[in-house]
């Protein structure tokens, strides 16, 4: 069976897009709770990034990227974090950066996050296009988020690469 290739009109939003991009950047992935979700690692060097790529189960034309650092920040910088993100959000537009609480109350979690609406057909390299440009901006975020965070750059692991 070979690779399929998209119609020149498009083809809608689905499961199958999603799976052929991440095959076609050679990302091994997850699947999520429901159909439509999906989860990999990508490698920013020096750190990882967690991505989530979803369509939605209430909105079937509504295509999520969230993308997040493998850590927390400590809670004490949330309004430095939350001044950084709004900065970033009136310079940039293919990410919104989101400073939210976590379960412990002593970190803060930043999330980049990009929502589509894609009521139609879409091309294949219009949509992998897509997913690039805000995933690059997703690096770029927490590129320019640790000097800020004040985190020291890891120099190892903190686990081995089970992979």
């Amino acid at each position: 069976m070979g690779i399929m290739t998209s119609s020149p009109l498009g083809e809608p939003l689905s499961t199958n897009l999603i799976e052929r991009y991440l095959c076609s950047r050679g990302k091994r992935y997850f699947r999520g709770r429901h159909d439509g979700e999906f989860f990999f690692v990508a490698n920013a060097y020096p750190r990882r990034l967690h991505v989530h790529l979803e369509i939605s189960l209430e909105h079937p034309c509504v295509f999520t990227i969230r993308v997040t650092p493998a850590y927390f920040f400590p809670a004490a910088d949330q309004a430095r974090l939350a001044q950084f993100a709004d900065l970033w959000n009136t310079r940039n537009h293919a990410v919104t950066a989101i400073v939210h609480g976590s379960s412990d109350p002593q970190r803060v979690g930043v999330t980049a996050c990009n929502s589509q609406w894609i009521p139609s057909l879409v091309r294949f390299n219009e949509f992998a296009d897509t997913v690039d440009r805000a995933l690059d901006a997703a690096v770029d975020l927490f590129g320019e988020l640790t000097p800020v965070a004040g985190l020291p750059q890891p120099t190892e692991p903190l686990l081995l690469d089970a992979g």
